[in-house]
C-alpha cells in the first residue's frame, strides 16, 4: 500500500472461496470488524506501516459472527475503523484511506 503503487482489488468471492485463498504475501491480514475487542487499524500499523496488507470487508450489516470467526481461525486480525458503520462500499475505501495518510 505504500508509494504510488495502486493497491490490487480481488474480485468478490464467497467468502469460503476469499478465505481458501493462499496469503498473497507476508503482509497483515486484517478483517474489518466491530466486535469487541477489535484493534483500531491507527493502533494497528502505527509502529510499521505494512508495504502490502490485506483487508476482508463484508456486505451491508457485516459479516455474521461464524463468518468472522472462520476469518480469524484463517490468520485475520480484527480491526475496527471507529464506532461508525460504514457502508460496504466504502469501509475497505476508509481503512486504505487510513493507511496511506
Amino acid at each position: 500500500c505504500g508509494g504510488n503503487r495502486v493497491p490490487h482489488i480481488h474480485p468478490v468471492r464467497t467468502l469460503q472461496a476469499w478465505l481458501q485463498l493462499p496469503p498473497q504475501d507476508a503482509g497483515p491480514r486484517m478483517l474489518l470488524s466491530l466486535r469487541e475487542g477489535a484493534m483500531p487499524l491507527r493502533q494497528r500499523v502505527e509502529t510499521a506501516l505494512p508495504a502490502s496488507a490485506t483487508f476482508l470487508s463484508g456486505p451491508e450489516g457485516g459479516l455474521s459472527t461464524p463468518e468472522e470467526n472462520a476469518a480469524l481461525a484463517c490468520g485475520f486480525t480484527a480491526v475496527t475503523l471507529g464506532p461508525r458503520i460504514l457502508r460496504a462500499e466504502t469501509a475497505a475505501l476508509a481503512a486504505l484511506t487510513t493507511l496511506l495518510v
